[in-house]
């Protein structure tokens, strides 16, 4: 056979034979040096990566793909980012590590986790692979705040519990012109919070010039009482968020009037605008208000949808959102994933929780009247005070 392919060996010419025959040889060579499939016979170096960080949350504001709460995050992080990688997430129990979770690493080398027993120690392992060389990280624990300092788990149905929470009067202007903050919109049922947007009864909820799209009734409430208050700590609520356009509804902290400082700063835990929005609807804020009025804010509707499964959103169904607050900055999760860390506008003076339902007069124009009555409804709220603040 010619090692051009189209020629016929017998054609060859001596000088023709003489030139290709070294190349012949050296390719019958490789052959048997490799077993004819032509890999080079070096072996190949493997990968190797070293963990930057492992650690836990304070508290239990998790959940699982299958949506069990009140389990602790973790994140391990590993440089460079091998995408796809398995990690075993082990515990320590007794003398032996005993693995309770599988993950894979992100593009950031991340390998976000969660955990039922946040009392033990924890470390990620990397197996190794033909790849890459086994990595473990060092041992992890939570400093584990134990339980909630104070919650509400919303049982039964009916009223709301009135020495936690009480609705908040606002006054029809500004961006409220056409809303109403109705009492009767926050209730209890079947287990949990529910705050309603509704269109205003008879002539109060028609249109007119001031009010072009219609006049509505709205929900909002607080925890405004001192023993509730936060200052420095994880606040964290279980919430099913109205789809609807054209209103937004909100876990969030405001300043307790307390006089601590000049500022008043807002924290915005999540807000979610309503379903088919480009990056997804959900956002987080910090807001730094002035004496002045002159307002600082952080933060943003982030892209969020890749933390769902495909075609899903956020209204579909339960997620926990959570707000850890120190004396340097703020670190917001959804089910226990880091979305937003922020060193800006820290708050250190006490905050008051809120849960809201609004359509604000500017956000109107998307509404659609058809589909309301729309709610959002809160499972649970549960906030820890961080031990010595």
């Amino acid at each position: 056979m010619s090692v051009f392919g189209t020629l016929k060996t017998t054609r060859l010419r001596p000088w023709v034979f003489a030139a290709v025959a070294p190349l012949v040889i050296g390719l019958s060579l490789q052959a048997c040096s490799d077993g004819g499939n032509g890999a080079s016979a070096q072996p190949q170096l493997r990968k190797s990566q070293k963990v930057v960080a492992i650690n836990l949350a304070s508290a239990p504001v998790g959940q699982t793909r299958t949506g069990r709460s009140g389990v602790t995050p973790g994140v391990a992080t590993f440089r460079p980012a091998m995408p796809g990688r398995t990690v075993l997430i082990q515990g320590k129990v007794g003398n032996r590590w005993k693995t309770v979770s599988k993950a894979v690493q992100n593009g950031s080398g991340e390998v976000a986790f969660t955990v039922t027993n946040p009392s033990i120690s924890y470390r990620a392992v990397a197996p190794a692979t033909k790849k890459a060389t086994k990595v473990v990280t060092a041992t992890a624990r939570s400093t584990n705040w134990g339980k909630p300092t104070w919650h509400d788990e919303f049982n039964g149905s009916g009223a709301l519990n009135p020495a936690i929470w009480s609705s908040i009067e606002v006054p029809k202007v500004g961006k409220f012109g056409c809303v109403e903050m109705l009492p009767g919109n926050a209730y209890k049922q079947k287990g949990a919070a529910v705050l309603k947007v509704s269109r205003l009864p008879g002539k109060r909820g028609a249109k007119t010039k001031a009010c072009k799209f219609g006049q509505f009734g709205n929900a909002l409430i607080h925890a405004n009482n001192p023993q509730h208050y936060l200052k420095y700590g994880m606040a964290a609520a279980r919430v099913k968020f109205s789809p609807v356009r054209g209103l937004h509804s909100a876990f969030w902290m405001d300043d307790a009037g307390t006089g601590e400082t000049a500022n008043r700063v807002e924290i915005d835990v999540a807000e979610y605008f309503g379903d088919d929005r480009g990056k997804g609807g959900l956002a987080s804020f910090v807001h730094s208000v002035a004496p002045n009025g002159k307002i600082k804010s952080v933060g943003g509707e982030y892209k969020s949808r890749h933390l769902l499964p495909k075609k899903k959103e956020w209204s579909q169904g339960w997620h926990v959102y959570s707000v850890e607050w120190t004396p340097t900055g703020y670190i917001f999760r959804v089910d226990g994933k880091v979305t937003f860390k922020t060193s800006k506008n820290v708050s250190h003076a006490p905050e008051r929780i809120l849960l809201s339902a609004i359509t604000s007069d500017w956000e109107q124009s998307a509404l659609k009247l058809k589909k309301l009555p729309t709610v959002t409804k809160y499972d649970w709220v549960r906030v820890w005070q961080r031990p010595g603040a």
